[in-house]
């Protein structure tokens, strides 16, 4: 997902509020399935998690030239998406791994999870090739 206007933007704040609210009442309420509950509120952290980084991603390239996409500056970027990089591949493969739980929400943790793992070696790509162009 990729934010392309500032109608994108207002409707993308809307969900983030209404996903915020419901993870909020989530933690709030005790009894019922407790598993369920703890799965239900991981996904719901993952989307807002991602709602979040696409409205930051937006606000960034509107605010350098309309330019979209994160871009890495540095080395030391470059090492901390590379560590949050691994971290993620890490709990992608324990998520695939693990047989509990609801196998849609599994899927659709190792959904999202895939899509963060592509866009964060999308911009080590990115700052690489610009590194090798710049030598």
């Amino acid at each position: 997902m990729s934010l392309r206007n500032e109608h994108e933007l207002a409707n993308t704040r809307w969900k983030l509020a209404r996903l915020e609210a419901r993870y909020e009442a989530l933690r709030s309420e005790s009894g019922g399935d407790e598993e369920l509950r703890e799965l239900t509120m991981e996904s719901l952290k993952q989307t807002i998690n991602q709602f979040k980084e696409e409205i930051a991603r937006y606000e960034c390239g509107a605010s350098n030239g309309g330019r979209r996409g994160r871009m890495l500056q540095n080395d030391v970027e470059v090492a901390n998406t590379r560590s949050k990089l691994r971290r993620l591949e890490e709990r992608y493969e324990a998520v695939e791994k693990g047989a509990d739980g609801d196998e849609s929400q599994r899927e659709a943790a190792l959904t999202s999870l895939k899509r963060l793992i592509n866009q964060l070696k999308e911009e080590i790509a990115r700052y690489e090739a610009h590194q090798a162009v710049r030598r």
